[in-house]
């Protein structure tokens, strides 16, 4: 939604080998048909989409044909044009 101009923090675990930990995992997803695109004041002749615009559901059945990636996932939609 960035148009890559705001990068994710990588997050590193530090194991602590005499206090217990406990984590939580949540994740969120918009609805299937919500449309995802970079936000458009982002967007701009000299700063065109760096991704294509698709809905969640074409997002998901993307990943499914083509497979993970990684940490570069999202790059992987750079170099392809068509999902």
């Amino acid at each position: 939604m960035s148009n890559g101009n705001y990068k994710s923090v990588e997050h590193r675990v530090i194991v602590n080998s005499t206090k217990e930990r406990v984590s939580l995992a949540y994740f969120y997803n918009p609805r299937g048909d919500v449309l995802i695109k970079p936000a458009e004041p982002l967007v701009s002749e000299e700063h065109p989409a760096k991704y294509p615009a698709m809905t969640f559901d074409e997002y998901r059945l993307y990943i499914r044909k083509n497979g993970l990636h990684g940490k570069s996932q999202v790059e992987s939609l750079v170099k392809s044009p068509s999902y």
